[in-house]
């Protein structure tokens, strides 16, 4: 798995020092209220930089939201009921914020309103300004000690999990080429690297905050997908690998092919540690890709009829699969980079 960029004793006392900084801010200042900066840093403060940054922002829109609602509700509708009045301020609170698509917001709006009504209706004017003012300043602060102290980059950590998924990839497959193939429960570790794989793309979300609006069209974006969709085909023909038979490598129709097959595949795995070393000379942006690009073949066109006159028919069959199954990855390489050429004229 990924190391996170971060250990957790590390980040408890980011925390910590961020929390006693912001209180000493609050102190300082003697306004009323100041525990809100407290509660937006804890409450933000979790995971990447990027997690922290959507949670901030939910976390302010929920908070603007709320105020606009309170202000606007109490006194339209605090002559009514408080069973009723409050209920129907509390509705209009759930439907906007189900429509700006709140999750974390959404609490926080709720809390607004009914805090507001029910503990500060003689003070809103002070009262909903504050609030905003030190949930902003929580947010800022967290961000900042984030970035400062130990930084925790979802981006950093993606790209250098999709690195290193590539490169254990590769070697799992020169491991897979020629050896038998495991019949029942399949192989743990292939297992593990498509988990690895889930991980990554789940994690993908906070590093495309990191990368600001419109990120699914950023280079680095569009790099990320390329990088995925190579792991996904190389998890599939390893997989493809363990559901075929034993091939007896050692016929002598087969002996020079093993060879050669051997050889390109180590040629491939090369060529993605090409990729890794490029990409580790600059981690923070997007580099060109390593020439020459990589140029598919068609590897079925080495089995000659003499060769395949000498198999059996399940055994032509099953090397006409395996071979197939290593011309997907072959273009799936190739397709690799010129989707990283695309993105860096797109840059």
């Amino acid at each position: 798995m990924t190391p996170p960029s971060t250990t957790p004793l590390q980040a408890t006392l980011r925390l910590v020092l961020t929390v006693a900084v912001v209180q000493g801010l609050t102190h300082v200042t003697g306004l009323a209220d100041g525990y809100y900066a407290s509660l937006a840093v804890l409450s933000v403060s979790v995971g990447s930089y990027g997690d922290t940054l959507e949670l901030g922002r939910q976390r302010l829109l929920g908070t603007a939201l709320g105020a606009v609602i309170v202000l606007i509700a109490y006194p339209a509708l605090k002559g009514l009921p408080l069973v009723v009045g409050l209920p129907l301020a509390m509705l209009l609170a759930q439907l906007l914020a189900a429509a700006l698509r709140l999750r974390v917001g959404y609490t926080v709006c709720l809390f607004v309103v009914v805090v507001g009504w029910l503990a500060h209706d003689s003070q809103l004017d002070s009262w909903l300004p504050l609030r905003l003012i030190w949930t902003a300043l929580g947010v800022c602060l967290a961000l900042l000690s984030i970035r400062l102290f130990w930084p925790s980059r979802a981006r950093l950590v993606q790209r250098q999990g999709l690195l290193d998924l590539l490169d254990r990839l590769g070697g799992v497959l020169v491991a897979h080429l020629l050896r038998p193939s495991p019949r029942r429960g399949g192989d743990p570790l292939l297992r593990e690297l498509r988990e690895q794989m889930l991980s990554l793309r789940s994690q993908r979300g906070a590093a495309l905050q990191e990368l600001g609006s419109a990120a699914g069209e950023h280079p680095v974006a569009q790099m990320w997908a390329a990088f995925d969709a190579h792991c996904e085909t190389l998890i599939l023909v390893l997989d493809g690998f363990q559901r075929l038979g034993t091939l007896g490598w050692q016929q002598p129709a087969l002996r020079g092919l093993a060879v050669r097959l051997s050889e390109r595949v180590v040629a491939m795995q090369q060529q993605m540690g090409r990729w890794r070393d490029q990409l580790r000379c600059n981690p923070q942006g997007l580099p060109d890709p390593p020439l020459p690009l990589w140029v598919p073949q068609n590897l079925t066109t080495w089995v000659d009829g003499p060769s395949q006159r000498a198999l059996a028919t399940a055994d032509l069959q099953q090397l006409a699969t395996r071979l197939n199954l290593l011309n997907q990855l072959e273009r799936s390489l190739h397709e690799t980079e010129l989707r990283w050429q695309q993105a860096l004229r797109a840059r």
